[in-house]
Order: C-alpha cells, then sequence, then structure tokens
C-alpha cells in the first residue's frame, strides 16, 4: 500500500499525537484518534507502517497500545516509515533537512 502526501501528514500528526500524551503507559488507538480527530480504521493502516518502521511499538492485550520508539523521532522517521522512496532520490535533501525537525516540537 502507497501512502499519498495526505496519508503522511496523517502520520506525521498522529505519532506526534502520541508522542504528547504518552506517559509511560501504551495509548490506544482510540484516545489517538480522539485527540488527533483521525478515524480508527485510518490510524490502524497508519500504525501498521508505523510499526514496520520502528517508529511506535505495539503492545496487546488489555492496557494495550502504542508506545513510541525510545529516543527522539524526527519528521523523517515518520516518512521513511509510511512512504516508499522513489529510486531517483529526488526527495532525500528534504528528508536529510526534516531529520532535524522532531515530532515532539510539532506537538
Amino acid at each position: 500500500m502507497e501512502f499519498g502526501m495526505k496519508r503522511v501528514m496523517a502520520s506525521v500528526q498522529a505519532v506526534a499525537v502520541l508522542n504528547r500524551i504518552y506517559d509511560g503507559a501504551p495509548v490506544s488507538l482510540t484516545t489517538i484518534s480522539k485527540e488527533s480527530k483521525l478515524s480508527t480504521s485510518y490510524l490502524e493502516q497508519i500504525f501498521k507502517k508505523l510499526r514496520t518502521g520502528n517508529v511506535a511499538i505495539s503492545q496487546r492485550g488489555p492496557g494495550g497500545g502504542y508506545t513510541p520508539r525510545e529516543g527522539d523521532i524526527s519528521v523523517s522517521d515518520v516518512i521513511r516509515a509510511v512512504s516508499r522512496m522513489p529510486e531517483n532520490r529526488t526527495f532525500e535533501p528534504v528528508l536529510t533537512a526534516l531529520e532535524t525537525v522532531l515530532v515532539k516540537q510539532l506537538a
């Protein structure tokens, strides 16, 4: 599944919300949905990619949800996790610049 710009922006927003409300306990998609105004089913698609891209960690079961990975998460990390970059690497300078913009700065 290829993510377009709208979904990339939603992904950055979702990770910013997760980062802002994370207090040490996993955060449910329902909570992220309420805070971000994005549907839970939409967030399920996004967080599948974020898990695979090692941006978010999932915890199953009662009290489960998502936690941000340890360390700083850049906007570039989120974009790389949810997008397939073209072969020509035209977008690479933009991603390099976005490595200095941390998600926690957006919250």
